[in-house]
């Protein structure tokens, strides 16, 4: 089994991270202008090290997250959920700001891309109400939620619930399943 190395965006995630496990293997990629050199860092140690993208839930995180994934040939993913992950004083969004249960738990749910499957389909999110009506947005973001993902358009989240290996039915069962 390999060892984990976390991929985050700035040096207070690292330092959150090492609050867990001070020996913890990360790396910072600066923020949104992420150096050739640490893609080609991740690119050539990925056959030693199980990369994992541990990004902030905005629109920056999503692009870096995106912009190294397309690099590397099988990357793991957290998903931080972003009412988790906001500042005390509620003016920022970011993985520093998780309280280390939060992130605890969010360790635990790890999603790994799957081989290209398309089990799930545009078509699907559509018939089972999650795109394209007007409650769509609150199931995706309930589904999304039981998931451990972040909330996502229908592209992004068809890509991720095909990530997961889901198939129809067991959207259903998450979605209509009685409590």
């Amino acid at each position: 089994m390999k060892q984990k190395l976390y991929v985050v965006e700035g040096t207070h995630d690292e330092t959150l991270l090492k609050q867990i496990d001070p020996n913890i293997k990360t790396v910072s990629v600066g923020g949104s202008q992420i150096k050739e050199d640490v893609i080609q860092f991740l690119k050539t140690y990925e056959d030693k090290f199980q990369i994992i993208l541990l990004l902030d839930p905005d629109y920056t995180g999503e692009q870096i997250r995106k912009r190294i994934a397309k690099h590397l040939v099988n990357p793991t993913h957290i998903f931080v959920q972003k009412h988790k992950a906001i500042s005390k004083n509620k003016k920022k969004i970011g993985v520093e700001h998780l309280s280390l249960e939060d992130l605890k738990t969010m360790l635990l749910h790890e999603v790994q891309e799957l081989p290209k499957t398309e089990s799930i389909t545009l078509d699907s999110l559509y018939k089972l109400g999650l795109s394209g009506q007007i409650d769509s947005k609150a199931k995706r973001d309930y589904l999304t939620s039981k998931l451990n993902l972040t909330y996502s358009n229908s592209k992004t989240l068809i890509q991720r619930l095909n990530w997961l290996g889901l198939s129809y039915k067991d959207l259903e069962d998450i979605l209509y399943a009685s409590s």
